[in-house]
């Protein structure tokens, strides 16, 4: 067994127990979010396959997803067709091939973590919202309180090498609740909110562009 991590194979695995546990919840977050953000254009950053689409509203919103890995594109195309409205192969380091303030509603959930540097990324993710438009991201939580770095090294590294893969080197950027606000913060992003779900190994956080940006 490698002990690389090729995330495109973990994709299929979050909605099966149990990391259903965890993924279940973000799932539920996003349709709130989508719903009570009344956004039109959404877009899912880091999206993989996209397998939560046929659980998020689908009452007018244009959903365009991207991803570095061209294997995800290639399979959400075949999943969900004409009923995106883009799936783009994303570019590592690269910034979004999307002009500014082209979406209401940017959705990334368990991205940021996997990056060395998040800020650059964020701050692009911001960019392509409108003013006035939100963010909405999931990562999980490594707060002083959270049970999950345990958790993490021990029951799902070995559920994780009986499935044929490790989670090692997975998180290079681990968040707790206060470095999650100052990162967002620092993006340039205000009316932050991060509260914990998924029996608190998750953070999940809103913020909104500026209107004045």
């Amino acid at each position: 067994m490698s002990e690389a991590v090729d995330y495109f194979s973990n994709h299929q695995l979050k909605m099966r127990l149990p990391w259903r546990l965890y993924h279940g919840p973000i799932v539920h977050t996003a349709v709130r979010v989508v719903r009570e953000s009344g956004a039109r254009e959404v877009l899912n950053v880091g999206s993989g396959p996209f397998f939560e689409f046929s659980s998020l509203p689908q009452e007018g919103q244009r959903y365009t997803l991207c991803d570095i890995d061209s294997r995800a594109i290639s399979l959400a195309r075949s999943l969900h067709g004409e009923r995106l409205a883009g799936a783009d192969v994303l570019q590592p380091d690269a910034p979004l091939p999307y002009a500014d303030g082209r979406f209401d509603l940017v959705l990334s959930m368990d991205v940021i973590e996997h990056l060395p540097r998040p800020g650059p990324w964020l701050a692009d993710l911001v960019r392509v919202l409108r003013p006035g438009g939100q963010l909405f991201l999931t990562t999980p939580n490594y707060g002083s309180f959270s049970l999950l770095p345990l958790i993490e090294k021990t029951v799902l590294e070995a559920i994780a090498r009986v499935q044929g893969f490790s989670r090692r080197g997975l998180h290079p950027t681990p968040f707790d609740k206060s470095s999650l606000v100052s990162t967002l913060r620092e993006a340039g992003t205000t009316d932050i909110q991060v509260s914990t779900i998924s029996f608190g190994w998750v953070l999940a956080a809103t913020a909104r562009r500026p209107h004045h940006s």
